[in-house]
């Protein structure tokens, strides 16, 4: 029973600390509308809300009070949006190949393909000079909308000098503009995206294409379909996390490890607030070591054994 009232307050340690920042009542100028919920992303015009029930709602910052315009223009609210926008996320092609990259927005662009003195060059670029993930997306699209395999440089490069005049060709993709750990940016077409990722990916880009005419508009989806995109993957990592715990839990309970609760707070200059975590190991000095290194920021103040 011990066990699982400690993998309990686990679960519940991780799903608050995967919020951006914590839950807060907004409301309109004249507070005749109000609500309840964590800010998880905005731009210059429009702020993401998650409510509790997990839906998530888009508001103009114009239709919020001052207050509200105030909160989210302050420097702790960017730095925890601009922490998490920048983690990488990890996406699975139909064919099961996982790329890690972070969505930016929905988007339609060419891929551009040609041949110049032997060398094939993908948007202006030799593909044997391109991130290796990018040649892999890059064989993949082309087969896809070629209709042939080509897995390797060799094959593209044999495919090219029979396929390809003078004139270069292009590819109109749509899907979602994607930047890789390389640093570059690619349109990843929806046809690459495993089914369980294409349903949190395609569903505002109908809208988001009719608003041809309407910028605000398009850059309200695209940052929705960012906003969902960072909420799959922290569903995702928080899922493996608590399946990662289990099997701790159990190799708590046979006595091979043991549960710490490590209590930290941040160092001078680093913005956070007082927490623990909880890890399993052999001793104290061991979960001391482990949790300093995944939080170089915070110092220790106390270690627990959790179970007994």
């Amino acid at each position: 029973m011990r066990i699982f009232s400690t993998l309990l307050v686990l679960v519940c340690s991780l799903s608050m600390a995967v919020a951006t920042v914590d839950a807060r009542e907004w409301s309109s100028p004249d507070g005749q509308f109000k609500i309840d919920a964590d800010v998880i992303a905005f731009n210059e015009s429009t702020v993401v809300l998650k409510r509790k029930s997990g839906k998530l709602v888009a508001v103009e910052l114009a239709e919020l009070s001052q207050q509200d315009r105030d909160y989210v223009a302050s420097k702790e609210t960017r730095d925890a949006f601009r922490k998490s926008a920048d983690q990488m996320q990890t996406w699975t092609s139909v064919d099961g190949m996982m790329i890690r990259g972070r969505v930016l927005a929905y988007g339609k662009k060419d891929l551009v393909v040609q041949r110049k003195k032997g060398n094939v060059l993908i948007n202006g670029q030799p593909f044997a000079r391109i991130d290796p993930l990018h040649q892999k997306l890059v064989l993949k699209i082309i087969s896809h909308l070629e209709g042939e395999l080509i897995q390797e440089e060799s094959q593209l490069t044999a495919w090219a000098k029979k396929t390809l005049a003078a004139e270069p060709k292009a590819y109109p993709l749509e899907g979602v503009l994607m930047q890789l750990e390389s640093g570059d940016e690619i349109s990843v077409p929806f046809f690459l995206f495993a089914k369980t990722d294409l349903a949190v990916l395609q569903p505002g880009w109908e809208h988001w294409r009719s608003q041809i005419e309407d910028e605000a508009a398009r850059e309200r989806e695209s940052l929705m379909v960012q906003t969902s995109a960072m909420q799959y993957q922290r569903e995702k990592q928080q899922n493996y996390q608590i399946e990662r715990m289990k099997l701790d839990m159990l190799a708590a309970a046979t006595g091979l490890t043991s549960i710490w609760e490590v209590m930290l707070e941040p160092r001078q200059g680093v913005y956070g607030r007082r927490t623990s975590v909880i890890v399993t190991a052999r001793n104290s000095d061991i979960a001391t070591h482990m949790v300093t290194a995944r939080y170089p920021g915070y110092a220790v103040i106390g270690v627990r054994r959790a179970n007994r």
